[in-house]
C-alpha cells in the first residue's frame, strides 16, 4: 500500500470503558482535532468490545481508510486480520494496560501524543505471526505466561497495571509443572526439551514492557524464540527476568534462543497458548510468519523516515539522536530514585542534569527544522522503575544490571552520533552534538569505573 491509496478518512474506534468520561461527553475532541488538523475527515464510534469494532470495519470502511483503534494489545490482536482483509490502515491509540504493540512502534503512551506521532509519521508494513492459523503481533507463549493469564486478578490489574502480570507469573513459576515439548525450529535440529516457558516474539516488547532482544522489530521478517529450561531455579529465573528488562536474553546462559520463521511445538497434552494477552489456541502448535502484510501509520522514530526539509541533512538521524538522548535522561532519572549505591545515584543524578541541559539547547537548534518529531514517554519509564524496585527485593546486584543497561543505551547513542556527520551542520546543532558526544563519553567512563569498583 502507498500513501496515494489513502482516502483521506479516519474512523476512530475507541473502547468505551477505557476512555475518559469527558471524551464520551465531547466526542473525544482532543483526538478528533489531531486528525482533522492533519486534513482528514474523521468519524468516531465508541465500542463495547472488539466484536463491535470488527463490525464497524466491515460495514463502515473502504480500502484506503485509516482506522484508529483505541484499546490494548488484546484489542489490536482481535483486529489485525479484519484490518488486513479490509485494505484499511491501522493507527494504534494505546488505551490498554501493557500497550506493547504501541511501544514496539515507538509510540508514546498518551493516546493524543500517539495520534500526533502516527499521523505525522510514515506508512509501514508490519509482519504478523501466526500460531495454528491464529494471528498475533507481539508474542505467543506456552507455559508460565499462559498459566499466569488465568491467575490475574482483575481488581489488582485495574490498580497496579503491568505489576499484576508479574505477580501472576510469580505464582505460576512456583506452582506449575514444567512441560515436556518437542521443538523444531526451521534451520535447527528437533529438540526434546523440558521447559517452564517457550515464547515466540514478533514485536520488540511483550508482557508489559519485556524485551527479548534489543534490535527485534515488527518488520524484520523473523520470529525470535526464547525458552526457559525446567531446571532453572527461582533466582536464576529472576536473572532471566532482569535480562528481559535490562538487555537481551540472547546474552543469558540460562535461556535458549533461536530465530526463524517456522516453528513446530508438539506435546502430549493440549496446554493453552497465550498470544497478545489472550488465550487463542492449544498445543500442538505451528508458528509461521507473514511478512509485510499489516499496514500501519508509525512515527518517524520507527520508520527512520523523517519528514524534514531539504535544507537540513540527516534529519532522521538527528531526530533519533534527540529523542534517544531524552530517553536516556528519563531512564537515569528513574534509576536515581531506586539505586542503592550512592556513587551510582550520583552518576545518574549529575549526568541526567547534563543531558537535560544539552537536550534543551539541541531542541531549540532543531526547532526551525521541525525536529524532533516525537518524544519518549515518561510514564513508560516510571512503570519500569516500579518493576525495577520490585526486582530489587530479590536481586543484590540490581545497580550493576541497571548500569549495564545504561551503558548499552550510551553505546547505541554514540553509534548514532558516529554515523551522523557533524561538520556540515549549522553551528548551534554542531556545538550541541559535540557537547553530547563528550557527555556520553564521560557517562560511559563513569559507569565502567562504577562496575569495576569492588562491592559495586
Amino acid at each position: 500500500m502507498n500513501n496515494s491509496d489513502l482516502t483521506g478518512k479516519v474512523l476512530m474506534l475507541l473502547t468505551r470503558h477505557k476512555v475518559p468520561d469527558r471524551w464520551r461527553r465531547d466526542g473525544a475532541q482532543p483526538l478528533r482535532s489531531v486528525f482533522e488538523d492533519a486534513g482528514y475527515r474523521t468519524e468516531l464510534v465508541f465500542c463495547d468490545d472488539p466484536g463491535a469494532m470488527i463490525e464497524q470495519i466491515k460495514t463502515a470502511t473502504c480500502p484506503g481508510d485509516i482506522v484508529a483503534i483505541g484499546g490494548g494489545d488484546g484489542t489490536i490482536n482481535a483486529l489485525i486480520d479484519p484490518i488486513c482483509q479490509s485494505g484499511t490502515v491501522l493507527i494504534a491509540l494505546p488505551l490498554g494496560t501493557a500497550n506493547d504493540f504501541a511501544r514496539s512502534l515507538k509510540l508514546p503512551d498518551d493516546p493524543v501524543q500517539a495520534a500526533q506521532a502516527a499521523i505525522n509519521g510514515q506508512l509501514a508494513m508490519l509482519d504478523i505471526g501466526r500460531v495454528n492459523g491464529k494471528s498475533f503481533v507481539n508474542a505467543a507463549s506456552i507455559g508460565v505466561p499462559a498459566d499466569a493469564r488465568k491467575r490475574i486478578n482483575p481488581d489488582l490489574k485495574r490498580w497496579t497495571g503491568a505489576i499484576s502480570y508479574a505477580i501472576a507469573n510469580w505464582q505460576s513459576w512456583h506452582e506449575m509443572t514444567p512441560l515436556k515439548l518437542d521443538v523444531t525450529c526451521a534451520g535447527h535440529d528437533r529438540q526434546q526439551l523440558s521447559l517452564r516457558q517457550l515464547t515466540v516474539t514478533n514485536g520488540q516488547y511483550f508482557g508489559g514492557g519485556l524485551r527479548p532482544r534489543e534490535n527485534k522489530r515488527l518488520d524484520d521478517g523473523k520470529l525470535h524464540v526464547f525458552a526457559i529450561r525446567a531446571d532453572v531455579d527461582t533466582l536464576s529465573g529472576m536473572d532471566i527476568g532482569a535480562a528481559l528488562l535490562f538487555g537481551s536474553v540472547d546474552e543469558s546462559e540460562l535461556a535458549l534462543t533461536m530465530e526463524c520463521d517456522d516453528i513446530h511445538v508438539d506435546c502430549d497434552e493440549p496446554h493453552p497458548i497465550l498470544a497478545d494477552g489472550e488465550i487463542i489456541s492449544k498445543l500442538p502448535a505451528h508458528f509461521t510468519l507473514e511478512r509485510a502484510v499489516l499496514p500501519v501509520f508509525a512515527p518517524a522514530t520507527f520508520t527512520g523516515e523523517a519528514n524534514t526539509p531539504d535544507d537540513i541533512a540527516d534529519g532522521d538521524a538527528l531526530n533519533d539522536i534527540a529523542t534517544d538522548t531524552e530517553d536516556l535522561a528519563i531512564r537515569m532519572e528513574a534509576i536515581y530514585s531506586i539505586a542503592q549505591s550512592s556513587d551510582f545515584k550520583a552518576i545518574c543524578h549529575d549526568n541526567a542534569r547534563v543531558l537535560r541541559d544539552i537536550i534543551r539547547q539541541l531542541e531549540l537548534a532543531l526547532r526551525p527544522y521541525r525536529l524532533p518529531l516525537s518524544s519518549p514517554d515518561p510514564d513508560f519509564h516510571s512503570m519500569e522503575a516500579l518493576r525495577d524496585r520490585a526486582l530489587a527485593w530479590v536481586l543484590n546486584d540490581l545497580d550493576v544490571r541497571m548500569s549495564t543497561g545504561l551503558t548499552n543505551q550510551v553505546n547505541a547513542l554514540l553509534a548514532l552520533l558516529k554515523d551522523c556527520p557533524i561538520d556540515d551542520k549549522p553551528e548551534p546543532i554542531r556545538n550541541n552534538l559535540n557537547d553530547l558526544t563528550q557527555a556520553l563519553a564521560n557517562i560511559h567512563s563513569a559507569l565502567a569505573t562504577f562496575r569495576a569498583t569492588p562491592g559495586a
